[in-house]
């Protein structure tokens, strides 16, 4: 007596089901995943942009005089500003679901805008010591013009630093000097009236001095910082929570899947036993049927459980192979492609700068300017201070990192950024890193002093 026996419904292409889930998971958590990336180099900028200006605005509780000595550092912090200013729309400009920055760029503009107007008559005090300098250095000075230029001096410093001395003693004062410099000879007598202008213009602009300041520093930029952090600190959150639930909505289905298709084998095993006939001759018959029929489907099932547990183990195999494969090569690739970079890119990139600062070359060259100025012995200093003062040495080499992303100076910024890891984890610098940080230096020196060159 035939059986007819049912066959197992199974899934026919669990592989595809599986690629499928994974697609839907993977997808969704790289985009949330590079959208975290963007908010977290975003905010960095940000807390960038906060740093500058809170130096900015500490330089500003300085004393008079020795505010008026860093006048130069001063204004190159500024353009730091604005330079950040800049990257910051850039960057926010067509991103999308990002926080909106216009607040801040508005508040940002009007500490700029104070601090420029602040930083000329800073300027001007400045200006006249240097012109006071000049005529006393000259060996042909008249004996009568010394005297003058001392008082003038006194007079001058009094009515800005003097809470004293009134504007109506001021101008008598330089009327009285006025008078006493047409006996003298007529080159001597017209740099002094210059410098009598100068101050009369200078005292004039001094009385809104401190308006600039006290606006500069009850500017909300801080502010705006702030509530703009707490803003991408929760976007991250939230962001987290979004992975962790598709993540979990995942592992869900896979265990559902799992469970359905244990039951699915377990009904197609029930449904290939024979069922019971009460007939003893069928019994025997069937009985003797049973065992291959039973030997066939446990033939049946173990080629497709053995095949769908080798797909894991292959995997495993070949995934343990690339991680050893990418381990072994990681080194080499790293140095490949830092090589690629300093190679294919010029040690200052001046298009980019000027692109940066909208063609202003003027500050292209002020900010080229300080930095040969500044940073032409870096190197030198944190060769010293390395054994000396760790924390010295990583300062300087995180300043010659912020000021190499300014002046776009790729290879400085590689190898002060990788020196600085390496400083943090408190890990030795190889003799490589300290060759190429120097090389690096000297590249970016002799890139500037080139460009300087051509543009006188």
């Amino acid at each position: 007596m035939e059986q007819s026996v049912a066959k197992p419904k199974r899934f026919k292409k669990p592989a595809t089901f599986l690629v499928v889930l994974l697609a839907l998971w993977l997808l969704p958590s790289l985009a949330l995943l590079n959208l975290s990336r963007s908010y977290t180099n975003s905010l960095a900028q940000i807390e960038e942009l906060g740093i500058r200006v809170n130096e900015l605005r500490q330089s500003l509780y300085f004393s008079e005089p020795l505010r008026v000595s860093h006048i130069n550092e001063l204004a190159l912090d500024a353009q730091l500003v604005y330079s950040i200013r800049l990257q910051i729309e850039s960057d926010f400009q067509h991103a999308l679901f990002r926080p909106d920055v216009n607040q801040l760029l508005y508040v940002a503009d009007q500490f700029l805008e104070k601090f420029d107007e602040f930083i000329p008559i800073e300027s001007q005090v400045q200006d006249i010591v240097d012109n006071i300098k000049i005529l006393r250095a000259d060996k042909e000075l008249s004996p009568k013009l010394k005297p003058l230029l001392n008082e003038f001096g006194v007079v001058v410093f009094e009515a800005m630093y003097s809470d004293n001395q009134s504007s109506s003693a001021t101008y008598r004062a330089f009327d009285s000097i006025l008078e006493k410099s047409y006996s003298l000879k007529t080159e001597e007598q017209d740099a002094l009236q210059q410098l009598l202008a100068d101050a009369s213009a200078l005292l004039s602009d001094y009385a809104q001095l401190n308006y600039l300041v006290d606006k500069i520093k009850k500017n909300s930029v801080n502010e705006q910082i702030i509530k703009l952090e707490a803003e991408f600190h929760d976007r991250q959150f939230n962001l987290l929570l979004v992975m962790l639930g598709l993540s979990l909505v995942t592992m869900i289905t896979l265990v559902l899947w799992g469970v359905r298709s244990r039951k699915l084998i377990q009904q197609a095993d029930n449904e290939l036993s024979p069922e019971p006939v009460t007939d003893s001759s069928k019994e025997n018959a069937s009985s003797a049927v049973k065992q291959p029929s039973d030997d066939s489907s446990v033939l049946e099932i173990m080629p497709t459980s053995k095949h769908s547990d080798l797909k894991p183990q292959e995997g495993v195999n070949v995934t343990s192979q690339k991680i050893v494969q990418q381990n072994t090569e990681e080194a080499p690739v790293a140095e490949k492609h830092i090589a690629s970079v300093t190679d294919s890119k010029p040690a200052i990139d001046i298009e980019d700068m000027l692109e940066t600062l909208d063609g202003d070359a003027e500050s292209v060259e002020l900010l080229l300017g300080v930095f040969v100025q500044d940073h032409a012995d870096d190197y030198t200093k944190f060769k010293s201070l390395l054994t000396k003062d760790e924390t010295s040495a990583a300062r300087i080499v995180h300043s010659l990192k912020g000021v190499a992303g300014s002046i776009k100076a790729s290879r400085l910024a590689i190898i002060a950024a990788t020196i600085e890891m390496t400083m943090k984890q408190s890990r030795a610098i190889s003799e490589h890193d300290l060759e190429e940080l120097e090389a690096a230096i000297k590249a970016s020196i002799d890139a500037a002093f080139e460009y300087l060159d051509k543009q006188r």
